[in-house]
């Protein structure tokens, strides 16, 4: 049987309502059914679970990952290409969270929790770096990495990585440059995401104003 991947709040319940418990279904091994199941309805009456864990629709940074498998009918989503439609479902196991973020997650997690242990210093280093570096490559080597990981199935991680990343470096610089600081944390966030599906040269110009500052992502 085919894989299935649901990502959760780190209490383990969904992000769309707050209030299915998958961290408990797999502690009882109960299946999670949908009460009034209608595959063809809006999004409240069917559960949602996606073929790759990079792409777990709507989820957030910190979360929580877990393999699940369809109970009763499913059917793809024609709306988003990596998702299904489940009237239930039973939850496996539960994996490492980075995974999220594709084979290189442990590198964007470490660049999210060290975006947030900026000090004020850093960051306003970081915003100049980040200004000083600014050049058409750069900008190009951005648009390689969004497009490469779209195409990769990473559209979701991608996103979640960007507002982790931007809301971890927010509070730590002064407000005149705070959107540099935030952007330099997510290229670098985002050089890591899509190393494997980028040139060498990409992944060092996103990657080299966080490098400058903090000598790496931990």
């Amino acid at each position: 049987m085919s894989a299935y991947w649901k990502a959760t709040r780190p209490n383990g319940l969904d992000f769309r309502t707050g209030t299915i418990d998958y961290a408990g279904a797999l502690a009882t091994g109960e299946p999670v059914m949908h009460p009034t199941p209608d595959l063809h309805g809006g999004a409240s009456s069917y559960l949602s679970v996606a073929t790759v864990p990079t792409d777990c629709t709507g989820f957030r940074w910190p979360c929580r990952l877990f393999r699940v498998e369809p109970v009763g009918e499913h059917v793809a989503d024609g709306s988003y290409p990596n998702k299904v439609r489940v009237t239930g479902l039973r939850v496996i196991e539960e994996r490492p969270a980075h995974e999220v973020f594709g084979p290189n997650g442990p590198a964007v997690v470490a660049v999210i929790e060290r975006a947030g242990r900026l000090t004020r210093e850093e960051a306003e280093s970081l915003a100049a770096a980040w200004d000083a570096a600014w050049d058409a490559a750069r900008y190009a080597a951005r648009d390689a990495a969004r497009d490469a990981a779209w195409e990769a199935a990473w559209d979701a991680a991608r996103d979640a990585a960007r507002d982790a990343a931007w809301d971890a470096a927010w509070d730590a610089a002064r407000y005149a440059a705070r959107d540099a600081a935030r952007d330099a944390a997510w290229e670098a966030a985002l050089a890591e995401l899509a190393r494997d599906l980028i040139t060498p040269d990409q992944y060092e110009a996103l990657i080299g104003p966080w490098r400058s500052v903090t000598g790496g992502a931990s």
